[in-house]
């Protein structure tokens, strides 16, 4: 009988040392991906502006004015950016490189872990079909609560219908 108490305490000696340690000491919890909640700001293609590819992450004023200006340097935008509580919120990005027509950019969600915030995107460039006159650049500007994780984006590449 004494053996078998014996045999039980070591085995569950070794299942235990094989659990995960969290820096606090404690056993490691699950970390699942939490979705946040967020409010665009503007949503649209841009005609005839030009420029590359922009992902980015705005958590202070000053950068936030800069990268507007540059949004809306040839089009219709308001010459004030959206307002944002810094103190509180933060501006995500999503802008396409220059389309041959008609496309778009959707941030889909962000979501936070442990370590990074994950933004989706789904990013359609006109069909193959389309026959354009004036190119155009996707935008999505989202303002959301402000956290100092960094961003990790990931993008689907969709199609956007000519019609």
């Amino acid at each position: 009988m004494s053996r078998r108490i014996l045999l039980a305490a070591l085995l569950l000696a070794a299942a235990c040392s094989q659990a995960p340690i969290h820096p606090s000491g404690g056993a490691a919890e699950a970390t699942e991906a939490v979705d946040l909640p967020f409010e665009t700001l503007v949503q649209r293609s841009l005609p005839g502006q030009s420029g590359p590819t922009r992902r980015e992450v705005f958590r202070d004023e000053a950068a936030w004015s800069k990268a507007w200006a540059e949004l809306r340097e040839g089009s219709a935008l308001p010459a004030e950016p959206p307002e944002v509580d810094f103190d509180h919120q933060m501006v995500i990005l999503a802008a396409m490189e220059t389309q041959s027509c008609v496309s778009r950019v959707t941030i889909r969600s962000v979501t936070r872990t442990a370590g990074a915030l994950g933004v989706d995107l789904l990013e359609a460039p006109p069909a193959p079909s389309c026959v354009c006159i004036t190119s155009e650049r996707p935008i999505h500007v989202i303002r959301l609560e402000r956290s100092d994780l960094p961003a990790r984006f990931t993008a689907e590449r969709g199609v956007t219908s000519c019609g």
